[in-house]
């Protein structure tokens, strides 16, 4: 119960404040904090239509007071009348029922917590606390992801093996062609309380980890066919079977070579080659490309190039990691790639596209490098989808990539599948199981 005990010292230093300002014009920032209370009302900023102005009645969760109580630890009470004005702009993440969602869409009472945007906040008088919402979702949700001793026991869903996504952990989806062959990586979710099980459909190669075995993170096979996707199969290659990481991160059209990110338990992530003869052959042992280093993985090839490699890596005594590009013409390769890909966030992910586009990941965010620009790629909505991992066809008209569930320990990744314009605008996305191009 650590973690209720933090909230309510959170709960104590945003609350108790409100007591010692008297000033009703005065504004003072405050410490930012996690903001509990119920949803009074929602509605459009009349200076900007983009943002949406939420009031909510600040108060502790039934669930939590209780808990706090249940252990000798009373919550704090918080001042009478003291009201939250949220400001919840197109950039800011709304989660209700287990999913995102419009702020219309939530009902009135309904409790709620606010992740603010670092140094928003900010007190007015005794009884208006101002900040802006990094995150602002149902108080459900956030108890399943960052309170699992208040909620239920997550129920361990019965899980088909013929399905690609499950209540695991699905990623890094790599579509071949126009996207009728996808190559995915998985590996299960792990129990976040006593009693609780380990989560996701248990593919071959997969195993629940324990003694000297960890965890297991392996490459799966699928194909469209006339009812929908075949049962996905491992990928294998010989000589891996004891590495805690194989992820198939490119492959070739005719599906004849492939890159793969192994990670083994005493060694530094490094990203081989393999190749086989024909679609229906046997895969070699991966090649392990010693000039990428043993700082490396999730390499893929340059469009229309297989020579030039672009990767991930933390080489240098980075504490985050970069993009680089190996090319065997530069002497001193490999090089991290301009400043405008990479920053001082961690860069992850990258896929190539058609025409030569670069799509990557900075933190949680899905990002395009095109015509020489860096640009934020957006799911359709008011505000803004969490998603990552974008991964387009070699058509350039779909995009696959993963989207979560919030749950403790580690989100529940799902893949899914969007439409893609020209102008980078991305239709609604649908669950890759259901896509039907």
């Amino acid at each position: 119960m650590r973690r209720v005990g933090m909230i309510s010292m959170a709960v104590a230093l945003v609350f108790g404040t409100a007591c010692d300002l008297v000033d009703p014009a005065r504004s003072t920032v405050q410490a930012d904090a996690d903001v509990f209370g119920n949803l009074l009302e929602a509605e459009r900023s009349p200076d900007d239509s983009s943002q949406w102005i939420v009031r909510i009645q600040a108060g502790v969760p039934r669930a939590l007071r209780a808990a706090e109580e249940e252990m000798g630890r009373p919550t704090p009470t918080v001042e009478k009348g003291l009201i939250v004005t949220v400001t919840v702009g197109p950039d800011a993440i709304v989660v209700a029922g287990d999913r995102p969602a419009r702020l219309d869409e939530i009902d009135p009472g309904t409790e709620v917590v606010v992740i603010p945007v670092a140094g928003t906040t900010r007190m007015v008088g005794s009884t208006d606390l101002h900040l802006e919402a990094a995150t602002l979702m149902d108080f459900a949700t956030f108890r399943r992801w960052r309170l699992p001793n208040l909620a239920s026991s997550e129920v361990i869903a019965a899980e088909d093996p013929a399905m690609i996504n499950s209540s695991g952990v699905e990623i890094a989806p790599v579509p071949v062609g126009d996207g009728g062959v996808l190559y995915f990586t998985a590996h299960l979710r792990p129990p976040a309380k006593e009693g609780d099980g380990w989560h996701g459909v248990h593919r071959e190669g997969l195993v629940i980890p324990g003694g000297d075995v960890g965890m297991r993170e392996r490459s799966f096979r699928t194909e469209l066919a006339g009812d929908g996707w075949t049962k996905p199969e491992l990928v294998k290659f010989p000589g891996l079977d004891e590495a805690t990481r194989v992820r198939v991160t490119w492959v070739e059209d005719d599906e004849t070579a492939c890159l793969v990110s192994v990670k083994t338990p005493d060694d530094l992530p490094w990203v081989g080659r393999a190749t086989r003869s024909d679609p229906g052959a046997a895969w070699s042992t991966p090649e392990q490309l010693a000039s990428l280093g043993n700082e490396a993985q999730d390499g893929v090839y340059l469009t229309g190039s297989r020579t030039k490699i672009v990767f991930v890596s933390k080489r240098g005594d980075r504490e985050r990691s970069d993009l680089f590009l190996y090319d065997p013409k530069n002497e001193d390769s490999p090089m991290p790639l301009e400043p405008q890909i990479c920053t001082v966030g961690s860069e992850w992910s990258p896929r190539t596209g058609p025409q030569g586009e670069l799509f990557f990941c900075r933190e949680d965010r899905q990002l395009i490098f095109k015509g020489g620009q860096v640009r934020a790629l957006r799911l359709p909505g008011l505000h803004r989808f969490l998603f990552t991992q974008a991964a387009p066809t070699s058509d350039g008209r779909w995009i696959f990539f993963c989207m979560p569930k919030y749950r403790p320990l580690e989100p529940d990744q799902d893949i899914y599948v969007s439409r893609i314009g020209e102008d980078l605008s991305i239709g609604e996305p649908v669950p890759v199981d259901d896509w039907r191009p």
